[in-house]
């Protein structure tokens, strides 16, 4: 104050400083509200990436299943097809009596003597036994190749089908005289 009125300097001076702390409480809560957007931007994202990879750690387990049951697949129906392109020749491929049902044999005629390869099924697997051609079946010595409740096949033409739980293989025999 000078000479008993006030200043008008000294008016101005705390208007200037009231206004000024509006602006920065307003600049605060603004800044406020961009921080708690930013917190809230940032946990949207995070529960994000947490739904994707959740999501792709599921579909990449699915995948390893697929993919596992079919190698198994393949594993069983190879195997079959391969005893039977190993074994083909003429009149090596044939039929007999297994405990559950119809057998494949499969037969090789060897210097000591005529020995079997047998696949058939037993107590929901196919089994693969070997053993010389004139001997009983012994399932109980068999080698499991693969659970299946279904085996059967089919001859015609040439080609053998064989149908399992896993699904079938065909195979062109080259001795087109196999008596299946």
């Amino acid at each position: 104050m000078r000479g008993g009125q006030p200043d008008e300097l000294d008016e101005d001076a705390v208007m200037d400083a009231l206004t000024s702390r509006r602006i920065a409480r307003r600049a605060e809560s603004e800044h406020g509200f961009g921080r708690l957007f930013t917190a809230l931007l940032f946990a949207l994202f995070l529960i994000a990436l947490l739904i994707a990879l959740s999501a792709g750690t599921n579909l990449y387990r699915t995948l390893g299943d697929v993919r596992d049951q079919a190698d198994t697949s393949r594993i069983a129906t190879g195997l079959i097809a391969n005893s039977v392109r190993a074994a083909d020749a003429v009149d090596a491929i044939g039929t007999g009596q297994g405990p559950e049902g119809r057998s494949l044999v499969l037969t090789e005629r060897l210097d000591g003597g005529t020995f079997e390869t047998r696949i058939y099924s037993y107590e929901g697997a196919i089994v693969e036994e070997y053993a010389p051609a004139d001997a009983a079946y012994t399932p109980e010595k068999a080698a499991r190749i693969v659970d299946s409740v279904r085996f059967s096949f089919s001859y015609e033409n040439g080609l053998l089908t064989v149908y399992t739980d896993d699904g079938t293989v065909q195979v062109a025999l080259r001795s087109v005289r196999g008596g299946a």
